[in-house]
């Protein structure tokens, strides 16, 4: 029994390890194309460190240079130059968009592949001395054992004749028992299939339109994240190809200029919803508190004098409808 459970730790160590990322070299070569032949290999190297500790890297600059076996004067330098145009520094330390993702994705996909087999088969009792055994099968019920290790012995056997008749009783006298089907999905799971759906979807929609793009890209990741729907996608995508069309730009539209639509429409709309206490904040804010107010800046007015004229304005709006109040 020790030996079973043992085992079992062992699989459950091996699986949780990230020995593989998938590696677009599309991508790779597009956002990669202007380094030296030094800076491509340092940043080859950082990512397999990044990938292999799944962790951002250090804070200081000097253990990720030794982490990376930079020596010369020119590989620290490359590592440098690497990580501020890569990387975010951030208080648990150097983090890479992409490389997050793709952990990100790799421990979705096994929490999902855990939790299938778990539905599947019931773990051992720790306290138990020897496991249960179902005596018409005679073997141990283990989630890596194919189906003719654990059939039943058809050998001697009277057929059944009565399986498929519900509420027939058998020789014994008790009912057939209906089988079960498989364990409904938690709503975790259901979660990560409908984001995994959206990913499909926006991936699809705009390789039609525009440059194919993988599923699993960050971009589109960055796309669903937003919580944008099919609706705005197309809206999006339609944008995107009217503006290259007014400038006569034959490019395909690509993932990124969906995203930066997308994003921007949002900022449009954040705005439009600024709290009536905090409009004058954000220039996003004094722009829509003038468009209340019917009010436009004047040539190359600065926000700041704009700001000041709506104030005013406010100001004399209110003393009127308090002298109209008094009489």
């Amino acid at each position: 029994m020790q030996k079973i459970l043992r085992a079992r730790k062992r699989t459950t160590r091996r699986q949780i390890e990230m020995n593989y990322y998938e590696h677009h070299i599309g991508d790779y070569a597009e956002a990669t194309a202007h380094l030296t032949f030094i800076e491509d290999a340092t940043y080859s190297r950082l990512i397999r460190k990044y990938y292999a500790t799944e962790k951002p890297l250090p804070i200081e600059i000097k253990l990720v240079q030794r982490l990376i076996n930079a020596r010369s004067k020119e590989e620290k330098n490359a590592v440098v130059s690497v990580l501020n145009e890569f990387f975010i520094l951030t208080d648990d330390g150097w983090r890479q968009e992409r490389c997050d993702h793709e952990i990100a994705r790799f421990k979705d996909k096994q929490l999902k592949a855990r939790r299938s087999a778990e539905g599947r088969w019931q773990s051992f009792p720790s306290d138990e001395p020897q496991p249960e055994i179902n005596p018409n099968i005679g073997c141990v019920r283990n989630a890596t054992a194919v189906r003719t290790q654990c059939s039943p012995d058809t050998k001697h056997q009277s057929p059944v004749t009565n399986l498929h008749t519900p509420g027939k009783q058998n020789n014994g006298g008790e009912k057939e028992k209906i089988p079960q089907g498989p364990p409904m999905p938690t709503d975790e799971e259901k979660v990560f299939q409908e984001r995994i759906e959206k990913y499909k979807s926006f991936a699809a929609m705009i390789s039609k339109e525009g440059r194919a793009i993988a599923v699993d890209d960050y971009r589109i990741r960055d796309i669903v994240n937003l919580g944008a729907t099919e609706a705005e996608v197309a809206e999006a995508i339609a944008t995107a190809k009217e503006t290259r069309m007014k400038v006569s730009n034959p490019t395909p539209i690509n993932a990124g200029y969906v995203l930066a639509i997308l994003k921007g429409a949002r900022k449009k709309a954040e705005a439009a919803n600024v709290d009536e206490d905090a409009w004058w904040k954000t220039n996003e804010g004094i722009d829509a508190k003038g468009r209340e107010l019917s009010m436009k800046a004047q040539g190359s007015e600065s926000y700041e004098s704009f700001k000041a004229r709506i104030f005013a304005e406010l100001r004399k709006r209110q003393e009127s409808m308090e002298k109209s109040n008094a009489s």
